[in-house]
């Protein structure tokens, strides 16, 4: 185009155009959609050859809401977006995982790094009800999982926060929701991308190995507490934990490091995908195909068709088509999906048997020397390793865990299919479109292949003292006189496991876009439905109605109106549906004439606030208002609880007030957003039964709970030169809810009361008292006690009498301080370029979590383990009284009595959450991403069609700044042990044509 003129032409699909200018000092204006635009002076050029570059700000104008798009300029909701470019450059293949940081508000914690299990949780904004947290998730607008999306395919990630952009989903939309859209074809020549990488995953923060010597001394320490003198170990074992004498020694007292024997130093992971897209006026496209695979960090057997370790392969697909199929109509299909193979080994309590095993009881097998040097009478021809029993352990061998021959290998299929037809109206109203879309989305998981620990090779003990005294030192739990013969594998296919689903969605709208002068308007009218058929279970129903009204004038005074009418099966016909409204208004004060003379410096100043309803429908049972029967576990037929034909969705009133200023020609953005929500309605189990009812009710509309909060968001992006480019970015969050009822139960004393703490709060907390410790014999027969003094040890925890009783009793546990979900959230990160090189970096951090810090990794010798972990190393003696830690106990295969006074249950471990001890602050800083790459366009390549190379290095998970002691800080609990969480650097290479 002509600048300043309304004479333009477009470019054919090579990019070849031809104009007519009329002097020499015209200018022409090159424009293209998500292209930085660019003015060039004509003077005596006949022929100008541009190439364009991709503009941010451009991209960033269009925002996807629920059922459509906004113009990011006019957008009055509080509304996160980023793009592929954000996800292309992570490196990180699981989509949760690489939003970390990016999203202002939204906080993202993984809690393992298993390959195919490793999504990370999402809360939106913080915790909002104890039925659940977790945001309503949108492909292509329908429901669906997006975590195992290749991200090759994203076009854009929006997260939905605030009541005027989520009341649409109406009882759906209370906890935050996110869009995913994926790419589509635009006119063009066919464009065809492919890219490649190869990287290697290592853990990060694995549990630090405490060797036997320091171990078994500590088994002294804790039985002499225990008045066990007769099973203390003399010092000259000790030496031998310490120094063994020979190698017969070495076995008998062993020092293994579980996890170096069996992971690797690294595991191998690698990504391959391809796409093409363009079009013409007729048919635009985009079509890919990706490959994830991930290796295994622990050892296991690969033999044939047995394989026990852990790996994962993923295979992506998606097709996106748009047909015109008139100046007026235009028919869209999309399919996608992936086919996933999941590889674990077929053992249970896998996790705490690694974690939880002695360094000092047993070698991890008998190497191929001891039976050749001391051979089995009963199998003279046996040779080779042997494995070996978990003499005196509660748990397994780990090694042999990893190395037998049971496995579960499983198969998984995800496909997802749409068709969309949209008809503009424009010869009855200007401006006026319906759209219809019918979508089918599948999920099936198949037990491929298994194999059973029947199939697993013998464990054998060796008797050191029979072995020098010339006797058969070799023996197998379940020995006889007949010959053992190792079965036959027994390979199986397994059948169809749970969870699998058909999700058929219909929806019909209308759209109204048009604007009269300096007035523009947008309207929506939309209905869905939604069957989905989960396992063998009666289907679940979703209806809704959508209407949405959006005005401004000039861009600079802006207002919109959303209401939600929806219904949900879990409540009763006449409790069914709600009405969920939201209103937004907003004004650009920059483009008033007089804020533009007093502040010039201003490039933008946008102030909009939103307040309106949105609800919930999470419950503790899938339909409230039924009572049913059902056959306890000893096959009695008893009542269900009396049900709630009252019972409706949770509705959370939300408000937002937001500011989004620009200076400096809008070089540096500023976000800030300060939100509250007041939730009613909420649904939980009452405390308290009524005398003449005589049976618990389902669950009540009793709860209510408040939250607050602010988000900010700071960019700076500039140009120094020609060719260099750089920003730095900030992104920070803080929420905070308080419980206003909960229903406590009758007669609770004040502060063991929820109402007015945190959900998501530690509501166990005990706390010590004086030196937190017994120091003195004094002590223990003074100071209260949770059990008898016969059990005391001076250096025991002293546990404060909170209510002042004179006793330690569960009347003496009060909620503490800190939350497993961060309160203050942040990030920062930055990058320029120069040329044809480019950086960017990633940090990513919380404060105010916390972690349950329990089992193994605070209490010493659980179940009986001859184990210890970092943290109980620091142990009170005399000369220590400072510890951060209490002296050591041996409880045997039972718990810690002075630590069991409250609940104490084997799969979780202690209730006693002492701050610093079992509840351990666990605020971090992490390096999250780092890109670095390198692009160009050499002259051979183009000469093959070639475009641009580039070659890339990523890293994730690179440094880990946290004063917890051991364990990775993102995770919410230690208690039996989880695949550790890993860092990832990966070379790539990118190919456009």
């Amino acid at each position: 185009m002509i600048k300043g003129t309304k004479t333009g032409v477009m470019t054919d699909l090579d990019g070849n155009y031809r104009i007519t200018v009329p002097d020499k000092k015209s200018i022409l204006q090159f424009s293209f959609i998500g292209l930085e635009t660019q003015d060039i002076l004509v003077g005596d050029n006949t022929r100008i050859t541009v190439r364009m570059n991709d503009s941010s700000s451009v991209l960033d104008e269009v925002v996807v809401v629920g059922y459509g798009t906004q113009k990011k300029e006019t957008l009055v909701g509080a509304v996160s977006q980023i793009d592929e470019r954000d996800f292309e450059k992570s490196g990180i293949t699981n989509v949760t995982n690489a939003i970390a940081g990016k999203l202002s508000g939204v906080i993202t914690m993984q809690q393992t790094g298993e390959p195919g299990n490793d999504d990370a949780e999402i809360v939106i904004r913080g915790l909002s009800s104890w039925n659940g947290s977790s945001p309503l998730a949108l492909v292509d607008g329908v429901e669906r999982e997006f975590n195992t999306l290749d991200p090759s395919e994203i076009e854009s990630f929006s997260v939905l926060k605030d009541a005027s952009a989520t009341a649409v989903f109406g009882a759906r939309g209370a906890d935050g929701v996110i869009i995913v859209t994926t790419k589509r074809g635009r006119e063009s020549k066919p464009k065809f991308s492919a890219s490649v990488s190869f990287g290697l995953e290592r853990p990060t923060r694995m549990p630090d190995f405490i060797d036997s010597y320091t171990t078994m001394s500590m088994l002294n320490i804790a039985r002499m507490n225990e008045q066990q003198f007769t099973e203390l170990i003399p010092q000259s074992v000790l030496n031998e934990y310490k120094n063994p004498s020979t190698r017969l020694n070495a076995l008998r007292y062993p020092n293994m490091n579980w996890f170096k024997m069996l992971t690797k130093k690294v595991a191998p992971m690698g990504n391959a995908s391809v796409s093409v897209s363009g079009g013409t006026k007729s048919v635009k496209y985009f079509a890919s195909l990706a490959y994830t695979g991930q290796g295994s960090l622990f050892r296991g057997i690969k033999e044939g068709a047995v394989d026990s370790r852990f790996t994962n392969d993923r295979f992506n697909y998606r097709t996106n088509l748009d047909f015109t199929l008139s100046p007026t109509t235009v028919l869209s299909f999309n399919i996608g999906g992936e086919v996933g193979i999941k590889n674990q080994p077929n053992i249970g309590n896998i996790w705490w048997t690694l974690y939880g095993t002695s360094p000092a009881r047993f070698p991890a097998y008998f190497p191929e020397w001891l039976l050749e040097e001391y051979p089995d009478p009963d199998y003279p021809d046996a040779k080779g390793i042997r494995y070996t029993e978990a003499m005196g352990e509660y748990l397994d061998n780990p090694y042999t865990v990893f190395h037998q021959r049971a496995f579960n290998r499983y198969l998984e299929t995800k496909l997802f299919t749409d068709l969309i037809l949209k008809q503009r109206l424009d010869f009855l109203l200007k401006g006026l479109s319906v759209q219809a879309k019918a979508s089918l989305s599948t999920y099936y998981r198949n037990l491929s292949l298994t194999s059973s620990t029947s199939n697993n090779y013998p464990s054998y003990q060796f008797d050191y003292d029979k072995a020098l005294s010339g006797e058969n030192p070799w023996f197998r739990t379940g020995q006889s006189d007949a010959t053992y013969t190792l079965p036959p594998l027994a390979i199986s296919i397994g059948g169809l496991q749970g969870g699998y689903y058909s999700d058929v969605y219909t929806e019909f709208s209308s759209n109204y876009e048009n604007h009269f002068g300096n007035h523009n308007v947008t309207a929506l009218a939309l209905v869905n439905f939604q069957t989905k058929n989960a396992g063998t279970e009666f289907p679940y129903y979703n209806h809704g109605l959508v209407g949405r009204i959006t005005y401004d004038f000039k861009h600079k005074y802006l207002a919109e109106f959303n209401v939600g009418y929806t219904g949900s099966e879990r409540f009763a016909p006449t409790k069914r549906f709600g009405f969920f409204p939201s209103g937004a208004i907003g004004w650009v004060i920059s483009e008033e004439q007089f804020f533009k003379e007093a502040f010039p410096w201003f490039s933008k100043f946008k102030i909009r606030y939103s307040d309106g309803l949105v609800g919930s429908d999470k419950a503790s049972a899938r339909w409230l208002y039924i009572r049913d029967y059902y056959k306890d576990s000893n096959g009695y037929i008893r009542e269900d609880k009396a049900a709630n034909v009252y019972a409706q969705w949770e509705e959370a009133r939300k408000q937002d007030l937001g500011l989004d200023m620009g200076f400096f020609k809008n070089r540096l953005h500023v976000g800030v957003d300060l939100f509250k929500e007041y939730r009613t309605k909420m649904l939980l189990t009452p405390q308290s039964t009524p005398m003449l009812i005589g049976i618990q009710y389902k669950d009540l509309n009793l709860g209510k709970l408040k939250k607050h909060g602010i988000e900010v968001e700071l960019e700076y992006r500039d140009a120094i030169g020609k060719d260099f480019n750089y920003f730095i970015k900030g992104l920070f969050s803080f929420n905070e809810n308080r419980i206003i009822f909960k229903d406590d139960p009758p007669y609770a004393p004040d502060y063991q009361k929820i109402e007015g703490k945190p959900l998501g709060a530690q509501n166990s907390g005990v706390q010590l008292t004086g030196s937190n410790y017994f120091s003195s014999v004094n002590d223990a027969h003074i100071l209260p006690s949770a059990i008898a003094l016969t059990g005391l040890s001076i250096g025991d925890y002293s546990f404060l009498d909170y209510n002042a009783d004179g006793v330690v009793s569960n009347l003496d546990a009060y909620p503490i301080k800190g939350s497993l979900y961060p309160p203050y959230a942040f990030s920062f990160s930055g990058g320029f370029s120069y040329k044809h090189f480019e950086f960017n970096f990633l940090f990513q951090g919380n404060v105010g979590k916390y972690v349950s810090y329990n089992q193994n990794y605070e209490a010493e010798f659980t179940k009986g383990n001859y184990e210890v972990h970092a943290s109980q190393l620091d142990y009170w003696t005399p000369t220590n009284p400072g510890a951060n830690h209490s002296t050591l106990h041996f409880p045997g295969t039972g718990y810690i009595r002075q630590l069991a006074w409250l609940p104490a249950v084997e799969a979780t471990g202690y209730s006693t959450f002492v701050e610093g001890r079992f509840w351990r602050r666990a605020d971090y800083i992490k390096l999250k991403e780092v890109y670095l790459g390198y692009s160009s366009s050499p002259g051979w390549a183009k000469q093959i069609g070639v475009s641009s190379i580039v070659l890339y290095m990523t890293g994730s998970n690179l440094l880990t700044f946290t004063d917890l002691i051991e364990g990775d800080p993102e995770r919410k609990d230690f208690s039996k042990g989880f695949y550790p969480q890993l860092m990832t650097i990966k070379l790539g290479a990118k190919v456009s044509f």
